[in-house]
């Protein structure tokens, strides 16, 4: 098959971002060089949609994955683009609507409240336990795994992130780590708080705080250890996605209401969204080369 669901939704996500940067481009140069790049990731589609169908396998491999190659590209964007239009009324809002969920942000409060260079390390290890488990099962179900499973992980991995990604592109938060006071205390320079910042400091985006991207790609790999791992597996994973939430909240990455607005999104996507997408664009799928077309039969003419 040619073309993909996940090409078609790479497709969706590069027109998008056109136009977001569009207004910006009469007088910002970025703005014209990521309309460009966007453009480049529309071509590729359209090489794809005309592209040789039997490639070698290296080629073949890279065709299957080049969706979470360019989910790289679009994050450190999205940091640019923040830079540029800002967050600040975004950054209100939000903190109001999660001050009202528990009449406090909970974020600023329950590190200082609960200040143990025990749980404070604990809560680090568990949101730093996020990126092993997403490498670590990503690698391990695209390696292993048939194509059909390839292509649900790299489906399902591109269409959470993407739809936080639009998010993040049409309204773009700093989250409470920016806004308030960091936490100091006893495990400030515990080994998984040094590595966490490490990470942030090196890779992290501004503007991609609401929804979190770490809750909802959890429940995502969950859901894909669900479908693809054994029981074990999939148990562990489990416990991941399920501290991790709590952790992006207790380290001051993410408010309260990222977290919850991160597990309706996944929980939305993984169950509807992406099968409506499968569904939607199955028709449109071309068939591959070598399988003999269906020739309607003439109808046999009458005496």
């Amino acid at each position: 098959m040619r073309l993909l669901p996940v090409d078609y939704l790479l497709a969706l996500y590069n027109l998008l971002m056109i136009g977001v940067w569009t207004p910006l481009a009469p007088t910002l140069s970025t703005a014209r060089w990521m309309i460009v790049v966007h453009l480049v990731g529309l071509g590729l589609v359209w090489l794809l949609a005309r592209g040789p169908v039997s490639e070698s396998g290296v080629v073949r491999a890279v065709r299957e994955v080049y969706p979470i190659l360019w989910l790289m590209v679009f994050w450190r964007e999205l940091g640019i683009h923040c830079e540029l239009v800002g967050s600040a009324p975004n950054d209100t809002l939000l903190a109001a609507v999660d001050r009202s969920l528990l009449g406090v942000n909970l974020s600023a409060v329950w590190a200082p409240t609960m200040s143990m260079g025990w749980f404070s390390e604990l809560m680090q290890l568990v949101y730093f336990s996020y990126y092993v488990a997403f490498v670590g099962l990503v690698l391990y179900l695209l390696v292993r795994g048939n194509r059909e499973t390839a292509r649900d992980v790299t489906l399902r991995v591109s269409a959470v992130y993407v739809a936080c990604f639009i998010v993040y592109a049409i309204a773009p938060t700093i989250g409470p780590m920016a806004m308030f006071p960091r936490f100091s205390g006893e495990g400030v320079h515990g080994l998984f708080r040094t590595l966490n910042d490490a990470l942030q400091a090196s890779g992290d985006a501004a503007g991609t705080a609401f929804p979190s991207t770490h809750v909802a790609g959890a429940i995502t790999l969950a859901w894909l250890a669900w479908r693809h791992c054994p029981r074990w597996c999939a148990w562990l994973v489990t416990a991941v996605a399920v501290g991790v939430a709590p952790a992006t909240i207790y380290t001051q990455n993410h408010f309260l209401v990222d977290a919850v607005a991160a597990v309706a999104l996944a929980f939305w996507l993984q169950g509807y969204g992406v099968p409506a997408l499968q569904g939607a664009t199955r028709a449109r799928l071309v068939p591959t080369l070598g399988r003999p077309a269906t020739v309607p039969k003439s109808e046999p003419e009458v005496a």
